[in-house]
């Protein structure tokens, strides 16, 4: 959702008479910042943003605006202009001639054109994790670096719908940037800031690194909740605002009420604010499409209220403050040191902006978890992503070996895709249908593309280690988890084939996972590990809930155990005997063999495995795990729609629509542009707020949640040595497949929903709830785009005195990873395999929302209720009428629970959030009967193991550098939560390279790698804090090639290798 324009602050017209510059009160200087807010998909896709398509929808045409920029800039050497996105710039970049490249790269260099955040997007930060936003940025830094030697100082994050944690700490602070400007903040929060002069400050995010990873922090849009120019100086082709008409002989000069109008908005501006600067951010989304009409209106603003200013023609400082104004053009870095030069002590921040509400009853909470499909399919692609570098760098052999930027690189399609997906309307699910389904299409392009590259590259591996057998070609299935995958469904085991599956682990740490194949018939199966030469234990298993037509009606289940860091494992399946093809039925719980151990008809279900007993109910559902109770149940919360006035709405006002007016009740902040580029409100108050992709809002403040009821007679059970399967259903379209498996320490909940019934004209939000004996007194605690945890306080925000509007909506908190509660005695702790919201609104409760569908628009700009539905939409007016086709979807999900003792949920969260985020990835290749296939196994982990609480989260080859290349290695264990892996840790960096690769030297450089770490702390602006909080980094205790990092901290390093021979992998088998 895009904002435009400040609405009327009720900025007073200043009737106080002239005078003269004094010499008793500071200039107040006004930086003038020119700038575009351009989304990479929202309304429409990213191809039609850029080449100006599709204007039915809205008009914007990105190539435009930076074709008319260049020539805007070059006719004043005074002029600047600031730009975000490099998606777009990189774009249009590609398609000028060398002339045009000349005249660009010579406005960068004289800082007329200068990059802020510089990543291929302007990433969401409630539904990213951190692998996605360090990888969308390192992308746009690169692009910046190669392209203009261009390095970015400044994080602009103005459009995002709140602002997280690791946002400041880790792709702030740790990316080299002095100072973090964003726009939107909870009003109640908004309103205290402004009257308070602290719109600016210190954001110490991190409980571990506190000082060392601080940034100053700004708003942007002259804190009034957005990014673009004050009231009455919007000069765009589709603005209405009056131009500067600065002619003395026209009819209609305007210059005497203009300049006394800006100089107002100085005034008010800066009376909300510390320091002699102030920032106007002077523009707005995909603005400057014709940039001399900007320019030409900024620059007689400029002139004339700096000439009126020396004449001492404008009014007086009504707050008396300044004695006169000064503007210049200017940029956010500018501003930056501006505000550093004076020099002052500043508030500091350590908690984070979430959720953000713009009025009483506008919590956007509901994006948290808005097209959930699209949310997991971002977090396969990210994911995969990870591998697929990991074999780039391993790759010597291939045409790609050697290329001369990570642009021309056969994964750059998928990471480029994913990155543009990190879009704070891409994951967040707040775009329209068609754009949400061109972002899929992108990651599926960039997946299958990398699948392809990743699968050669390990031919290539095999090869080099059997250079006289020939291995399989392998290949990867992007839908097992819809237990789909056309080479295992089509092996003919029944005439002695063959499937070879090579299970890759992505991690730096050994792990055995549960892998599962799809396959079509009945028969025993014989799993052998490694070269033909060990049975190994197996499970099949009836898929209890296919869904689509192609998902196999069997699951084959082996431990994968012990997977080599960063390495593969082999196994080969056979048929034992003859295959069935009829599919066997699940055994209904009243004649399962789990049963002989029940006293009674109406008995529970008792699972026993190695770590603890799991008990159900007779119909399914989950009660306790171990000794811990683990109540689980499926519900949904009725939406907010104000023409359904018997679910509680309030009936929409009729009349004018009113601006947001601070301390004044019912008024919502601002608007955005239709089409037209008109100002558009959101809605005429905010009891006419309804529930949409954005918001989140109940039929009833304290609404209950609708519980649905488990299905009688379908619950079954399915058990084996391996992993045993309990399925239940709630109503007609919940059901799950609870999963307990050999071993394993933590119980498996694979969910599927879906298609949501809206027959009732009643949108629905759902949501499945766990209730234990743990008394946490309202506190919960949510990751930070899977990093640190934050604690969470029922109705409570540690800034400021929040009054309590929306008691559920309000509440609840992104959840990229986990959420736990804990007490002295127990812990719980819920992971998830996609961004959703959370919350813990009952003591002992955690709630999850796993899928929304609904029927109204929140008034947003989006347009569209949030109504996802098998086949898509039909055209966008004037063309169609963009109805939904089809009944809803169905969408698939896992939860993994984990029980402990007394404030452990950090801990045991801990140990499952790697594996959750990147699963192990199966390959799969088919041999005949006769062919004897013998394949070792390998690692690229060479050295020793890293430590536990230690992870190598980036192994990248760097693109035009021999022999270089960037590891980044991550503490995973936050300070304090335990007593062992919370210490620092200590490694050599040579022993974290792969297999055969000797270092020759290394650098640590910026989280981006777009320069070195200790030429940015030489340059770094230093800010005074109140109640200074010292930390320390690992770098601190560093000893040559020995280096230590500290909790939660990551470190960034271009190691340059010795040759290329022996690289590649080591056998393990």
């Amino acid at each position: 959702m895009k904002l435009s324009v400040l609405t009327s602050l009720a900025l007073p017209f200043l009737t106080s008479s002239a005078v003269s510059p004094s010499d008793d009160l500071p200039t107040l200087t006004v930086h003038i910042v020119p700038h575009t807010h351009d989304d990479v998909g929202w309304l429409k896709t990213v191809d039609q943003y850029f080449y100006g398509a599709n204007n039915t929808i809205q008009h914007a045409n990105v190539q435009m605006i930076l074709s008319t920029l260049i020539p805007a800039l070059e006719y004043d050497e005074s002029r600047k202009f600031t730009y975000v996105e490099q998606a777009f710039f990189s774009r249009w970049w590609n398609e000028q001639n060398d002339k045009m490249k000349s005249r660009v790269k010579k406005l960068v260099s004289n800082g007329q054109l200068s990059f802020v955040n510089g990543g291929w997007c302007m990433h969401d930060e409630a539904a990213t994790h951190y692998y996605g936003m360090i990888d969308q940025t390192t992308l746009g830094h690169t692009f910046l670096s190669e392209t203009f030697d261009f390095t970015p100082t400044v994080g602009w994050q103005i459009d995002p719908f709140g602002h997280s944690s690791t946002q400041a700490s880790l792709l702030s602070a740790e990316a080299g940037f002095d100072a973090l400007y964003f726009g939107r903040i909870d009003y109640q929060d908004l309103e205290l800031r402004r009257d308070e002069q602290r719109v600016e400050g210190i954001w110490r995010a991190s409980a571990a690194s506190k000082d060392k990873s601080e940034v100053f922090w700004g708003l942007s849009g002259s804190y009034g909740g957005n990014y673009g120019p004050p009231s009455g100086f919007c000069f765009d082709n589709f603005c209405s605002d009056e131009p500067m008409m600065d002619d003395p002989d026209l009819e209609d000069y305007n210059v005497d009420g203009k300049v006394a109008d800006f100089v107002s908005a100085a005034y008010e501006q800066a009376n909300q604010a510390r320091g002699t600067h102030i920032m106007m951010t002077m523009g707005s989304d995909f603005q400057y499409e014709n940039s001399e009409v900007w320019f030409r209106n900024l620059d007689s603003v400029v002139k004339n209220v700096n000439e009126y200013a020396a004449e001492g023609k404008i009014q007086s400082d009504p707050y008396n403050r300044f004695g006169t104004v000064k503007l210049i053009y200017s940029n956010p870095e500018i501003y930056t040191l501006a505000k550093n030069k004076d020099d002052l002590e500043w508030e500091v921040k350590t908690d984070d902006f979430f959720p953000y509400s713009d009025c009483e009853n506008c919590f956007w909470t509901g994006y948290f978890t808005s097209r959930a499909e699209l949310k997991k399919w971002e977090r396969t692609g990210s994911a995969f992503l990870q591998t697929a570098r990991q074999f780039e760098a391993l790759d010597s052999v291939t045409p790609s070996a050697n290329l001369k930027s990570t642009f021309d690189s056969p994964i750059h399609k998928l990471d480029a895709a994913v990155g543009v997906v990190q879009h704070h309307d891409g994951v967040s699910g707040t775009a329209k249908q068609h754009v949400a389904f061109d972002y899929a299409k992108r990651i599926d392009i960039g997946f299958k593309m990398a699948a392809d590259y990743v699968t050669t590259v390990l031919g290539n591996l095999l090869k080099s280690k059997s250079p006289d057998s020939t291995p399989p070609t392998f290949s990867v299935c992007q839908d097992l988890n819809v237990s789909t995958c056309e080479l295992t469904q089509s092996v003919d085991f029944a005439s002695g084939d063959k499937l070879i599956v090579g299970v890759y682990n992505s991690l730096s740490h050994a792990r055995t996972e549960l892998v599962g194949v799809p396959v079509m018939t009945e028969g025993e199966y014989a799993v052998f590990d490694g070269k033909d030469e060990v049975e190994i234990e197996t499970s099949l298993v009836p898929n209890a809930f296919p869904l689509g037509d192609s998902a196999a009606p069997y699951t084959l289940y082996f431990q994968a155990s012990d997977l080599h860091p960063m390495g593969m494992k082999f196994y080969s399946i056979k048929s034992k005997g003859e295959a069935k093809k009829e599919k066997k039925e699940p055994v209904a719980m009243a004649t399962s063999t789990t049963r002989r151990s029940l006293r009674g008809k109406e008995e529970n279900l008792k699972v026993e495995t190695s770590k603890f007993t799991v008990e159900f109910d007779p119909s399914g559902r989950l009660l306790s795990v171990g000794d811990k109770k683990v109540s689980q149940s499926w519900g949904y919360y009725t939406s907010f729609d104000s023409s359904r006035a018997e679910l509680g709405a309030t009936p929409q006002p009729q009349g004018d629509y009113l601006a947001w007016t601070p301390g004044v009740p019912g008024t919502c902040l601002p608007g955005y542009l239709d089409a037209e580029g008109d100002e558009e409100r959101w809605l005429k108050d905010s009891d006419g707020q309804n529930s949409g992709a954005y918001i989140f809002r109940p039929s009833k403040r304290n609404e209950d949640l609708t519980e649905l009821a488990p299905t009688a007679g379908k619950v079954s059970v399915v058990e084996t040595e391996l992993v045993t399967e309990v399925t239940a259903e709630f109503g007609d379209w919940v059901k799950q497949i609870t999963r307990v498996s050999k071993d394993a320490d933590y119980v498996e909940i694979e969910w599927t929903v879906g298609p949501v019934p809206t027959d009732d004209n009643i949108g629905k939000e759902i949501v499945t709830r766990f209730e234990t004996d743990i008394k946490n007194d309202g506190v919960f605690y949510t990751d930070s785009n899977g990093r640190e945890f934050l604690e969470r306080k029922l109705n409570y925000r540690p800034t400021w005195d929040m009054e309590v509007f929306q008691p559920i909506a309000g509440n609840y908190y992104p959840v990229n990873a986990a959420i736990y509660i804990e007490d002295e005695t127990s812990s719980i702790s819920l992971l998830n395999d996609r961004t959703q919201g959370g919350a813990s609104l009952h003591d002992g409760e955690v709630e999850i929302m796993v899928q929304r569908r609904l029927v109204a628009d929140d008034s947003r700009g989006v347009g569209e209720p949030l109504d996802e539905t098998t086949g898509g939409v039909t055209p966008y007016p004037p063309y169609g009428e963009a109805e939904r086709v089809g009944e809803g979807v169905v969408i698939k999900g896992k939860h993994r629970i984990v029980v402990g003792e007394g404030n452990d949920g950090a801990k045991i969260a801990r140990k499952q959030m790697d594996a959750m985020f990147s699963p192990a990835v199966p390959l799969f290749a088919t041999a005949a009967s006769k062919d004897t296939v013998s394949l070792d196994g390998f690692t690229a982990m060479g050295g020793s193991a890293l430590p536990e609480q230690l992870a190598m989260i980036t192994l990248a080859k760097i693109h035009g550098s021999d022999n270089v290349f960037m590891v980044r290695l991550a503490h995973q264990y936050g300070v304090g939560e335990d007593k062992e892996l919370s210490a620092p840790v200590k490694v050599d960096l040579g022993d974290v390279l792969p297999f055969g690769m000797e270092m020759e030297k290394w650098e640590e450089t910026t989280l981006t790698g777009n320069q070195g770490r200790k030429e940015w702390e030489e340059k770094r602006l230093k800010w005074k804090g109140e109640n200074e909080g010292r930390g320390e980094t690992g770098r601190d205790k560093d000893d040559g090639n020995v280096i230590q990092i500290n909790p939660m901290e990551i470190r960034t390093f271009k190691i340059k290798v010795k040759g290329e021979d022996g690289w590649g992998v080591a056998k393990t088998e």
